[in-house]
């Protein structure tokens, strides 16, 4: 006895027709930019940053190390931020190496290094060491006439956000913790 299959062939080809032919699978990486971008708050430190074409390769980083949602939401936050020319200071190829999967986590140290908690000022700086998320100092230096961080004049100073202040630098500061790594010094 034979079996006749075409029927059922039919069957599956027909309904296989009535699928859609493009099929979306989600790496946890995409999941997790798409659910981080959608917990950016409007106005704050991420979305101001990733508006500006000067931070695109600061946007690009916090991206990576998964802090655009920690400055995109509630909180306060101060960044001494680097602007691309900055990055383009860095010795050749090591963004590329930091903005890769394993390093994660001294980007991050890198990114921190650039943050102090609360909206401050630059009438609030004083002289002195600031303690910053990745648990380092950096040294303020106030004059009359400029503001230092680490030896980077500040250019650009009190840019508010919702969730706290911008300050632009035109080096990117290296904390000690990631001395040697890739060529980086502080």
């Amino acid at each position: 006895m034979k079996i006749n299959y075409i029927p059922q062939t039919v069957l599956f080809l027909s309904m296989a027709a009535l699928t859609p032919t493009v099929f979306s699978i989600e790496t946890p990486t995409e999941k997790s930019a798409a659910i981080a971008k959608e917990s950016v708050k409007k106005g704050s430190l991420t979305s101001m940053i990733a508006d500006s074409v000067t931070f695109s390769t600061l946007t690009k980083a916090l991206v990576a190390a998964e802090l655009d949602a920690t400055l995109g939401a509630e909180g306060e936050y101060t960044i001494f931020a680097p602007t691309d020319e900055a990055f383009g200071k860095l010795p050749e190829g090591t963004l590329a190496k930091l903005l890769l999967p394993e390093n994660k986590e001294k980007l991050r140290s890198l990114l921190l290094f650039h943050v102090v908690p609360g909206k401050v000022l630059s009438t609030d700086l004083k002289n002195g060491d600031a303690k910053t998320l990745n648990g380092e100092k950096v040294k303020v230096d106030v004059s009359e006439n400029k503001i230092e961080i680490q030896g980077n004049k500040v250019f650009s100073a009190d840019v508010v956000a919702t969730n706290g202040v911008m300050h632009t630098i035109g080096k990117v500061m290296i904390p000690k913790s990631l001395d040697g790594f890739a060529g980086l010094d502080d």
